[in-house]
């Protein structure tokens, strides 16, 4: 696999964003605040308890959800519970505060809004692009000393309809050094996750990676998993899920190439706080060998991310991979430190 895989996938969707995106719809939704302040704009996103909101004379603005009287817009959004149950209409104002209520084509519901964690629009016309959501970063560090270079490039874009979502999620550090070949730590995957009753889900994912410190030149993986959300609320998210996948390696050394069936268990948290805005997120997965369950490997990743100013934002992140049988001549663990600076939308 080329090493500049990642950043040519990166690349594409970036053009494919800031060439095709198309105008933005007119602002007709209206937010009541606590302090009586009505503001007309268009709802973004709820999440984590932050109400993202475009308005035409302050731009995209984060507002607490509990700073938050009513909400109302004619556009279709999906909301979701905290306990997992999602429905699809328009928002309508009570005439109780912190009260949201929902039209659907058959029906209306109401529900206090501190039982809403999620609130996504979804609108039939809008395009693919429209419905985009996620971030990218880079980070590099030079020592003179060693005359070591690191680099490490991110993206993470999802695209999130009434009962799937789809993630593709990039990964790409290098390290350089004059009296040293270039190594390289790569990932590319694409997951898609099927909305279950009660906040269960079903998540198929497929991925390609290289690491050269564990003498991996190339590994392709394809499974299935199910799984659910254990806790979900506008402060926590948090999941478990267990499947397996076949994975397919090829080696930097002259071993041969191996095909091997391995479960697959994974957890994952995110927190997020609204001021200072930072969140901080870590996934750890376990892949057991199926014949062989003394053989296994095992990736996590952490990161807190604090948003510096609008959209933009500085982040550290941990990686770490584990091989409990490596190569003859391969380490048998890796890991990276990254500061990074990016952009999310």
């Amino acid at each position: 696999m080329s090493k500049n895989f990642p950043g040519r996938i990166l690349a594409t969707l970036l053009l494919y964003y800031a060439f095709l995106a198309p105008a933005m719809a007119e602002k007709t939704d209206v937010v009541v605040l606590v302090n009586g302040n009505a503001v007309t704009g268009e709802v973004k996103s709820l999440e984590f308890g932050v109400l993202r909101y475009s308005t035409d004379s302050m731009g995209t603005v984060s507002i607490d959800w509990e700073d938050i009287v009513s909400v109302s817009s004619q556009e279709h959004h999906q909301v979701e519970l905290t306990d997992g149950t999602r429905y699809f209409g328009e928002l309508s104002p009570t005439a109780d505060p912190h009260v949201v209520r929902i039209v659907t084509d058959t029906d209306e519901y109401v529900f206090s809004a501190t039982q809403i964690v999620r609130i996504v629009p979804i609108e039939a016309g809008a395009s693919f692009v429209e419905r985009l959501e996620g971030s990218f970063s880079f980070g590099i560090q030079t020592q003179k000393s060693s005359d070591i270079t690191t680099s490490n490039l991110a993206a993470d874009v999802s695209f999130r309809a009434l009962t799937y979502l789809v993630g593709l999620r990039v990964n790409s550090a290098l390290t350089t050094q004059e009296t040293e070949p270039t190594t390289a730590r790569q990932s590319a995957s694409i997951n898609y996750q099927r909305f279950r009753d009660n906040r269960w889900f079903t998540d198929w994912s497929t991925g390609i990676e290289r690491n050269d410190e564990l003498g991996i030149d190339q590994r392709l993986s394809v499974g299935g998993a199910l799984g659910r959300y254990l806790i979900q609320n506008n402060r926590d998210l948090l999941s478990l899920s267990g499947g397996i996948q076949g994975a397919f390696t090829d080696y930097t050394s002259d071993a041969d190439s191996t095909q091997d069936a391995e479960g697959r268990v994974e957890l994952r948290y995110q927190h997020r706080n609204i001021s200072p805005e930072t969140s901080f997120r870590i996934t750890a997965t376990y892949y057991p060998l199926l014949e062989d369950f003394s053989q296994y490997r095992a990736e996590s990743d952490m990161s807190l991310r604090r948003e510096m100013w609008e959209d933009f934002f500085l982040e550290f992140s941990l990686g770490f991979s584990y091989l409990s049988d490596p190569q003859e001549g391969a380490a048998n663990s890796d890991y990276t430190a990254t500061t990074s600076f990016g952009y999310s939308w």
